[in-house]
């Protein structure tokens, strides 16, 4: 099975690993996971883009918030904010797909200059409200023509697997950090035990907003091959991997019994999901990796 060149090795082979139709919209349609059999990166195609794949992500996509309340907001990112505390305090910060900007809001002013970018036009009008047109910008990271060598940190919370090119936007967050600098991200697990059990009902999967699903060794290879040096990868445990496992459940339940007897069934198994998200959580992987890496002098020849 061939296609266009893989973006991580350019490879051309791949093998199926998972078929998925969604009856979303009144229209049913089938996705399929493709793995390059080279580097083993896997691979959503058909891949929807401009107008199509926009209309996917409608206000009720990014959810419900409590943006305007400063408390809640830093509760809410502070898995994100106390990760970046451990290997940077202050600086010059760019955040990638910021979305409704709570990540940027949640750090301290005094010790950041704050930047996003974020191309859906409604959570751009919501972060701009909130962080001023002079910090968001409404650009891809590719196209966004920002000066060589200007951040400290680049991050890219649960964004990677969103873009056409995830090779072409980290070697451009190289461009883009002084050497020294650090790309964090945040990405669901591939290899996780919720990804092999769950299979198409795996909360993470989302399609077809996911382009590219990674593994923590297709991961590592990316941030090599961009020029970047893994200083720690971790498995994402608590409360957010506890919420990726009731809503699988929740999908299998509902995919297999329907609408009614799926949520019998899921609240008959509820009270035994914290449990089971410690357990299988250290046996298996979380469902979410994060990531820092730091930038080397130069992009390996």
């Amino acid at each position: 099975m061939t296609g266009q060149p893989c973006v991580l090795c350019g490879g051309l082979d791949r093998e199926p690993v998972l078929e998925v139709t969604l009856n979303q919209r009144d229209t049913p349609q089938t996705f399929r996971l493709l793995r390059c059999s080279s580097c083993r990166l896997v691979m959503t195609e058909p891949r929807l883009a401009g107008g199509e794949l926009g209309a996917h992500y409608g206000h009720e996509y990014w959810g419900r918030t409590d943006a305007d309340n400063p408390a809640w907001v830093r509760r809410n990112q502070r898995p994100r904010t106390t990760f970046l505390d451990r290997y940077r305090r202050q600086g010059r910060l760019l955040d990638v797909g910021c979305g409704l900007g709570l990540f940027l809001l949640a750090l301290d002013p005094a010790r950041w200059e704050r930047y996003g970018l974020e191309v859906m036009p409604v959570p751009y009008q919501e972060a701009v409200r909130r962080l001023g047109p002079d910090r968001i910008v409404a650009a891809e990271l590719t196209t966004a023509a920002l000066p060589r060598e200007h951040f400290d940190v680049v991050t890219f919370w649960d964004v990677l697997e969103h873009l056409p090119n995830p090779c072409a936007a980290l070697k451009e967050a190289f461009r883009l950090l002084r050497p020294g600098g650090l790309v964090l991200l945040r990405l669901p697990n591939f290899s996780s035990y919720q990804a092999r059990r769950f299979r198409q009902d795996w909360y993470a999967l989302s399609l077809p907003h996911h382009l590219y699903h990674f593994t923590p060794a297709t991961l590592t290879r990316l941030l090599e091959v961009t020029g970047f040096r893994m200083r720690a990868l971790e498995n994402c445990f608590g409360q957010e991997n506890y919420h990726a496992l009731k809503h699988s459940l929740l999908n299998r339940m509902t995919r297999r019994h329907g609408a009614r007897g799926g949520r019998l069934r899921y609240f008959l198994l509820k009270p035994f999901l914290h449990p089971w998200e410690w357990i299988s959580t250290r046996l298996g992987g979380g469902s979410s990796l994060q990531v820092c890496a730091e930038r080397l002098p130069a992009l390996p020849a």
